[in-house]
């Protein structure tokens, strides 16, 4: 059956308009909406491309849903309240209901901090040990830190990497004005930035994409697809090894359709290295992969398996921000027993207030900082992670 969902192109977007009109009645709905700057043959002069992603009214089969229909199912089965921390009039209640998000410190602040959070590994630190490091706003931001579940050896780093010595008290103290100018220091120097890994790159990249069920893997494997396709012109195709989950090829295949471009699931290591060299015309080979535990030794070693023969790939581990910090750095130290983890994305950030998780893991694993998903919206809800995102996030800033 044919998707009612369509992509349509032109320069002239009345035209467009009236072309959409035609094809699909009065009623429709844009999905996504894209401007490419094209040039001509005169010397600076470009002309504008328009690309809209267009579905019926009547459709009862919604974009997102086309993408992730099978990965609600398996979230419905541990309920989780979604909200937007950083929408105005949600982001407005939390502030009336929680304490201030940055206030003075004081001593029993910081040591109640210390006590009640047992996913500090140092705990034993003192007041009185902080104190003889850090003085002023650098205590306060360290407050802030924890507030939003930041570890205390986490915190200091980023603090530290935005600080100068105090004269006065021979103590370490924020440089900057503002909280967010020192955020963004202090993050800079102590994580790594990856960006979109994808940019300028002048070499085929083939990257799989692990993480357990019901962080969002297949969805913002799509998004980061459609990101290729809509905004940067690359030739991209699909590939998937899930042969488990019952419907997991055909939400596939029929995303990969809207896109036009070209798609495979297979299972067999031997008929998976020669799709992967049959592909050799394409710029990004994105391979999804089975979503399982990471407590399951035995299928992460199946997953080993299957992609073994594929020497050039490269992993994107996707670990959702709304997870525990110590399940989510079990997760990554029992999947690096199996794979060789090059970046870390981010998902449903959308669904927490509190995402020291992302400051965490990047700190402890080393690994490079690249995506994050904000949404369900493809492909408006990816993001590029960078200092200046993740200082708005931890200062409850509407991003």
């Amino acid at each position: 059956m044919e998707p009612k969902i369509k992509i349509f192109e032109g320069y002239d977007l009345n035209k467009l308009m009236h072309q959409i009109k035609e094809n699909l009645g009065e009623e429709f709905k844009i999905l996504y909406q894209s401007e490419i700057k094209e040039k001509t043959k005169i010397p600076f002069l470009k002309k504008t491309k328009y690309i809209l992603i267009v579905e019926p009214i009547e459709n009862k089969i919604s974009f997102e849903d086309i993408l992730s229909e099978n990965l609600k199912e398996e979230d419905e089965k541990e309920e989780v309240q979604v909200y937007n921390p950083f929408k105005a009039e949600i982001r407005q209640e939390i502030v009336e209901k929680a304490e201030p998000v940055i206030k003075t410190t004081t001593h029993n602040d910081l040591n109640q901090k210390l006590n009640i959070k047992e996913e500090y590994y140092d705990n034993n630190i003192t007041y009185r040990e902080i104190t003889e490091e850090f003085t002023g706003k650098a205590l306060d931001l360290i407050n802030l830190l924890i507030q939003k579940d930041v570890e205390l050896t986490v915190a200091k780093e980023i603090v530290r990497n935005a600080c100068g010595l105090e004269m006065g008290s021979n103590k370490l103290d924020l440089k900057h004005f503002t909280y967010r100018e020192s955020l963004i220091e202090g993050l800079e120097k102590s994580f790594i930035f990856k960006g979109d890994i994808f940019k300028d790159s002048d070499r085929r990249r083939v990257v799989a994409f692990l993480g357990p069920t019901g962080v969002g893997k297949t969805t913002n494997l799509f998004k980061v697809a459609s990101k290729l396709i809509l905004e940067e012109n690359r030739k991209v195709a699909v590939v998937s090894i899930d042969t488990f989950k019952a419907g997991a090829g055909d939400q596939a295949r029929s995303y990969c359709n809207i896109l036009g471009i070209p798609f495979q699931i297979l299972s067999d290591p031997k008929k998976l290295r020669e799709t992967v060299d049959d592909f050799d015309f394409v710029d990004v080979l994105l391979i999804d992969t089975i979503g399982r535990s990471h407590y399951d030794h035995w299928k992460l070693g199946e997953i080993k398996e299957t992609l073994r023969l594929i020497d050039e790939i490269e992993y994107m581990m996707v670990v959702s921000c709304n997870w525990k910090n110590k399940e989510s750095y079990n997760l990554i130290q029992k999947y690096r027993k199996f794979f060789n983890i090059n970046y870390l994305f981010f998902t449903k950030i959308d669904e927490t207030a509190y995402p020291g998780t992302i400051l965490n893991l990047a700190y402890k694993t080393k690994l490079p900082l690249t995506y994050i998903s904000t949404g369900q919206n493809v492909p408006e809800d990816l993001k590029i992670i960078t200092p200046e995102r993740l200082a708005s996030y931890l200062l409850m800033e509407n991003e």
